[in-house]
């Protein structure tokens, strides 16, 4: 009976990849790309009322930093690939989950502000692409390429899981029956090395959006104000990508067995799919930039 609840609940998240994969995500994207314009013009508008003393303009700056982030998230980066991944393929709980999506979009907004700060070096002389350009050709293929390092440590576990459910399990002293590995023993995302090293992949490549606007802060002499902007992005990024996350850990809960034995092939098996995931659309956007 659990075999056949846990093929079911396999066949409909196949099912949900299939209607994923017919989705018109070139529309999604080219809306998403319409908004985001739209909110940058958003932005240097609040920032420019900010400098002239409006009360209200940084609480409108930061509204539309916020929507700015979540519908930025819609696209490349941010690592909501591999936050969805890791919720999907490892046994972290949903709150480990959220909370790892809110530290990683939270390191992107620092990196961009420590990045802008580095180049600004006290003066306002930075050029608005200059930061852009350092990201996009040193830290973002930094970035894909961690992606894809987390993405193979993911399949070599669901790897290693498989062929332990496959092996015969030791026999019990005390009952003198054999018993596969306990939910907690294949759980992943549980020790701070693991955290950390996703939070830093992802944290690692900060938001291009995030340096324009606090180029132009720093030309308009409101490099605080910019700062808090760019932290109310990063909330908004994380609201995007504690969704995914979360989407993942239902996924994943949708075809857990009660079975101890199946438990860890299917705990293997979302291994290897996650991680293949990871690993595939990683390259997918690492490729072109090392082209």
């Amino acid at each position: 009976m659990q075999l056949t609840r846990q093929t079911v609940s396999l066949g409909a998240l196949a099912v949900l990849a299939l209607a994923a994969l017919l989705v018109p995500w070139d529309a999604v994207m080219a809306w998403a790309v319409a908004t985001q314009r739209e909110f940058q013009d958003a932005m240097a508008r609040s920032l420019r009322a900010v400098r002239s003393g409006s009360p209200t303009a940084i609480l409108s700056l930061c509204a539309a930093t916020f929507a700015y982030g979540f519908v930025h998230a819609l696209g490349p980066g941010h690592g909501k690939i591999l936050l969805g991944g890791a919720a999907l393929a490892t046994q972290a709980t949903l709150r480990r989950m959220v909370a790892l999506s809110v530290v990683s979009a939270l390191g992107q907004a620092l990196m961009a502000i420590l990045l802008v700060t580095a180049l600004v070096g006290g003066v306002s002389l930075l050029s608005s692409t200059a930061a852009v350009d350092v990201v996009e050709e040193w830290l973002a293929p930094l970035s894909y390429a961690l992606f894809a390092a987390i993405g193979g440590v993911i399949v070599a576990r669901g790897m290693r899981l498989v062929a332990q459910a496959r092996a015969p399990a030791p026999v019990c002293q005390s009952c003198g029956h054999a018993h596969g590995p306990a939910p907690e023993a294949v759980a992943e995302l549980s020790s701070w090395r693991d955290s950390a090293a996703l939070v830093f992949s992802v944290a690692v490549r900060p938001c291009s959006g995030a340096l324009l606007l606090l180029a132009i802060a720093a030309r308009l002499d409101v490099m605080m104000v910019g700062i808090l902007a760019v932290l109310a992005m990063g909330l908004g990024t994380a609201a995007f990508n504690a969704s995914v996350a979360a989407s993942g850990v239902v996924a994943r809960q949708l075809v857990h067995s009660g079975e101890t034995a199946s438990f860890q092939v299917t705990a293997g098996v979302l291994h290897l799919l996650g991680g293949a995931v990871i690993v595939a659309i990683s390259l997918v956007m690492l490729l072109p930039l090392l082209g």
